[in-house]
């Protein structure tokens, strides 16, 4: 067992110190579940205007081709 981290040290500290550690815990895995929302949202985002750029480069394709068409057949 480490030195210094047996049970029997955490039982005789006061009950402000044992509160203040759970609050850290508690601060911890909340700043890991708002990263993990952050990290989500903002990869759906990425990928909805990935996904949109590729339809208006698509839309622009189609309207470039059209365009030399009919300058090609009016010549």
């Amino acid at each position: 067992m480490i030195r210094g981290w047996r049970i029997d040290n955490f039982k005789s500290m006061s009950n402000s110190a044992v509160a203040e550690l759970y609050f850290i815990g508690a601060m911890m895995i909340l700043i890991l579940i708002i990263s993990t929302v952050a990290t989500y949202l903002f990869f759906r985002q990425y990928k909805i205007e990935m996904r949109d750029k590729e339809r208006i480069n698509a839309e622009a394709k189609r309207q470039k081709e059209d365009l030399e068409k009919e300058v090609s057949t009016t010549k």
